[in-house]
C-alpha cells in the first residue's frame, strides 16, 4: 500500500504526463479546408489576383485583365440604374471606354480586406477593395480623385467571378466629356 507521500509522487507524475502530452498536441492538425486559416489563405490569393486586374486595368492591359477574369463572370456596374449584370466581354468594352476619356489612370490601392459570409461573419476568400483612382481627362484636361470600392467573388482557380462596384461613376463620366472652359 501507498503511503500519502507516495501517493502524492505519483499523482503529479500523472498529471505532468498528461499535461505534457496535451501540451504537445499541435492543434492546428486538425483543421479543416472551410477554417478561418484556409479561408484567409484564400482571401489573400485572391486578393493578389484582384489587385492585379486593377493594376492591369490601370495600365489599359485589358487583355491581361480578361486574364484574371472567368468566361462566365457577372459584373455589375456602380452606375444609375445599373441592375443588369454585364457579361465578361460587356465588362471589358466598358472599361476600355474609360480608356477613351481618361488618362494617366493610376490604381492607388487602400486596402483590400477578406469577404465575410453574412451568417456567420467568418471569411469566406471573396476580397473587398478600396482604391483612390487618379486619372485626367482627354477631353478638357479634368483631373480626378475619385473614391472605388468593389466586391469581388472568386471561384476555386482564382479567376473573378462577380464583381459588384460602387463609386460615382456617372460624375466622372460627365464631368469627362464637359467641354473645356
Amino acid at each position: 500500500m501507498l503511503n500519502k507521500n507516495q501517493f502524492m509522487k505519483k499523482t503529479i507524475l500523472v498529471m505532468a504526463t498528461a499535461i505534457s502530452f496535451f501540451a504537445c498536441t499541435n492543434p492546428q492538425a486538425t483543421t479543416t479546408a472551410n477554417s478561418d486559416d484556409a479561408m484567409m489563405a484564400e482571401f489573400r490569393e485572391n486578393a493578389k489576383v484582384v489587385e492585379a486586374a486593377l493594376q492591369a486595368f490601370a495600365k489599359n492591359d485589358l487583355a491581361e485583365f480578361g486574364t484574371y477574369v472567368s468566361d462566365t463572370a457577372k459584373f455589375h456596374g456602380p452606375g444609375f440604374n445599373d441592375t443588369v449584370p454585364f457579361t465578361k466581354a460587356q465588362w471589358i468594352e466598358r472599361l476600355a471606354s474609360f480608356h477613351t476619356i481618361l488618362k494617366d489612370i493610376k490604381a492607388n490601392i487602400k486596402g483590400s480586406l477578406p469577404g465575410l459570409d453574412t451568417e456567420t461573419l467568418k471569411p469566406n476568400g471573396n476580397v473587398r477593395t478600396y482604391v483612390t483612382w487618379q486619372s485626367e481627362s482627354i477631353i478638357n484636361g479634368h483631373k480626378y480623385n475619385n473614391k472605388f470600392y468593389s466586391v469581388f467573388k472568386l471561384n476555386a482557380d482564382h479567376k473573378i467571378i462577380d464583381e459588384d462596384q460602387f463609386f460615382d461613376a456617372t460624375g466622372v463620366v460627365a464631368d469627362a466629356m464637359a467641354p473645356k472652359k
